[in-house]
């Protein structure tokens, strides 16, 4: 290698003889050690290569092993020269007509000649000598020995026969070699000055002869089945025809000059006189013919290594239009899920409004008829009695089937009448001393027509009050995208996503557990409603319409709130987890009846509309379910008009 303040320091070398038999070991090194003693080379022999490493002086380096191979394994043998650095070069002695023992040894490039065992006298040593100077050149080709080793400034381990020193001649210098050899037979041959365009040969066509080019450049073209192709200029080489002559005289390119040039035509019978007369030329047309080969060999590298890129990039642009196409294709998607959504947001609209008015004059209409019940019964002689069933049934709240059966049974016992009891109990008429009381004071078939009454009133009340809950809810749902923020309580939008599924809740058992102090949150009213919806429809679908959903609102911190909906359906699996908010994906066609499609995109989306985060955990082992998880800030999305969260109430750890 070289410094860029000069040679590096040339250390002392040694060469190794590795060999089991000493006899043979004394004769290599008889041979090489009077070769290497000008340069001085110091030669050890040794029976291993660790062995000879111990032998070599201190800072000096092991440049050369010559190993016999005879009675050993070679790669065993040659193993420990692999962690050598630099690593030096090994000749291989053999007597053996066939090697199975040194494929690691060829891997590695361990090996850089093969000496057939008897060798010719002398040769060993010359080898040495080459592949020393190899190795110190490969090292620092400004080292002092190369100078002894050279001869005649020549490099000693360049080539010395003619083919192999023509093929290190650049184009000129083997283009002038080629003509004087070719003149020295057939005279000289006149120049032709042609210019750029001028065809040397035609595909298909007969090849009569060859062009020596001595100035200028030719390319050549090919007709394909995909069009003209034209190779590197730089694979064409300075005799035009010649490779033709291998194609049964039929040229398998057009060359076609692309500058003026200067060129001399051989004709077949000229070049086959030459070749027979002057052997020179068969040389050098040989070294010509290899060069162009090894030209077109590079050349058919390089279009290979292109095609390789450009077929990955190809590959690398088909996967992101792929992508591109797959993200195009769920944007329009969700474009129709959404001018779905604000199809069904203008429909909800439009059934709220018309429903808004009778709703109204239901409410209106309970309310007249309860007062003038009221009146008509003031009249009555039993008034008092049949105005309290009436009472009675209007406010009586919710009981258990089972806390009916018994108050049935009790009242049956005390009345005597089985049927007035039933009629009692239905309008909220319970203790047994007010229901004898009641039947001492009125009829019976009066204390019923008044319970029917009193329960008819609360059933048209409550359905009316239900029927205007649903109507507001729609109101909310259906409000538009695009509305401002606004305070918004977390509860009454969940509230109003029940009451929209509220026909798929039947066989569902609903738990809400409701933070009581929690605050109202800056948010987009009809789109949050939108994921309370979306989250309940997908765990009603986990828990395939008959199970329990959980509902939990808490405050995490000051900043924000979350809202947890759970199921105790069948779960997701790990692997299927991060991909449930993708969109259009869908376990619903499988095992696992979870994701709307889109449903959960939109729902992310929306989420992370308003700075907030949505996640989701399940599992497949007992206890199933699947929970997810939205937290959003009290204070609103960035960038709008925030307002302070609310301190959090003092808890027991901050008392």
């Amino acid at each position: 290698m070289n410094d860029a303040t000069g040679p590096v320091p040339a250390p002392p070398v040694a060469v190794a003889v590795i060999a089991g038999d000493p006899g043979r070991a004394a004769r290599v090194h008889d041979e090489i050690a009077p070769a290497l003693a000008p340069v001085g080379v110091e030669v050890i022999t040794a029976a291993s290569v660790a062995e000879a490493l111990a032998a070599t002086p201190d800072g000096a380096l092991l440049a050369l092993a010559v190993v016999d191979a005879r009675g050993v394994e070679v790669d065993s043998v040659l193993e420990p020269v692999v962690a050598l650095d630099p690593a030096p070069y090994v000749l291989l002695l053999s007597e053996q007509t066939a090697h199975h023992d040194l494929h690691r040894a060829i891997d590695r490039d361990l090996i850089q000649a093969l000496i057939a065992v008897p060798w010719t006298h002398q040769q060993l040593a010359l080898q040495v000598r080459s592949q020393l100077a190899r190795w110190l050149r490969r090292r620092d080709e400004r080292d002092p020995r190369l100078r002894t080793l050279d001869a005649g400034g020549r490099p000693l381990e360049l080539p010395s026969s003619p083919l192999l020193r023509d093929l290190e001649l650049d184009d000129r210098e083997i283009t002038a070699r080629l003509l004087t050899a070719m003149e020295r037979v057939l005279g000289p041959r006149p120049r032709l000055h042609l210019p750029a365009g001028t065809r040397l040969t035609h595909q298909g066509a007969d090849v009569d002869g060859v062009v020596v080019v001595l100035r200028g450049a030719v390319a050549l073209d090919r007709h394909t089945e995909v069009g003209d192709l034209r190779l590197h200029h730089g694979s064409t080489g300075p005799v035009v025809g010649l490779l033709s002559l291998a194609q049964q005289r039929r040229a398998f390119f057009t060359s076609r000059t692309t500058t003026d040039v200067e060129v001399v035509h051989i004709s077949l019978e000229q070049l086959d006189r030459a070749v027979a007369a002057e052997p020179e030329v068969a040389g050098v047309l040989a070294a010509v013919g290899v060069r162009a080969l090894a030209r077109r060999l590079r050349r058919a590298e390089q279009l290979q290594v292109r095609e390789v890129k450009l077929n990955r990039e190809l590959e690398q642009e088909r996967a992101r239009l792929t992508d591109a196409y797959q993200q195009l294709e769920s944007a329009r998607l969700e474009l129709v899920q959404a001018e779905r959504m604000a199809t069904l947001g203008e429909l909800a609209a439009g059934v709220a409004h018309e429903l808004n008015n009778p709703v109204a004059a239901l409410g209106r209409a309970a309310e007249f008829i309860g007062d003038d019940l009221d009146a008509l019964l003031a009249t009555h002689p039993r008034s008092a009695a049949l105005a309290e069933v009436v009472a009675c049934a209007r406010d009586r709240p919710p009981t258990s089937t089972a806390d009916d059966r018994a108050a049935r049974r009790t009242l049956a016992d005390t009345l005597g009448n089985a049927d007035l009891a039933r009629r009692l109990v239905a309008a909220g008429v319970g203790d047994p001393a007010l229901a004898a009381r009641l039947a001492a004071d009125a009829d019976p078939d009066e204390l019923i027509t008044a319970a029917d009454l009193g329960a008819a009133l609360r059933n048209l009340t409550t359905a009316a009050a239900s029927v205007s809950e649903l109507v507001e809810s729609l109101r909310a749902y259906a409000r538009p995208n695009d509305a401002p923020l606004s305070d918004v309580d977390l509860h009454n939008t969940i509230e109003d996503a029940v009451r929209l599924v509220a026909h798929r809740l039947d066989a569902v058992h609903l738990e809400r557990d409701y933070r009581p102090d929690l605050p109202p949150i800056r948010a987009y009213p009809g789109p949050l409603g939108q994921v309370w919806t979306n989250l309940l429809i997908n765990a009603v679908d986990a828990v395939d319409g008959s199970g329990t959903i959980t509902i939990r609102t808490a405050r995490p911190d000051d900043a924000h709130v979350e809202v947890t909906v759970r199921d105790d359906g069948p779960g997701i699996a790990d692997e299927l987890q991060e991909r449930v908010f993708a969109p259009r994906f869908t376990t619903k066609q499988g095992t696992v009846r979870y994701g709307l499609g889109t449903g959960l995109a939109i729902s992310r989306r929306v989420v992370e509309r308003h700075d907030g985060s949505i996640s989701l955990r399940s599992r497949t082992e007992p206890p199933t379910g699947t929970e997810v998880v939205v937290r959003l800030p009290i204070g609103g999305p960035s960038g709008s008009d925030r307002r302070p969260a609310e301190p959090a109430p003092p808890t027991e750890e901050t008392t």
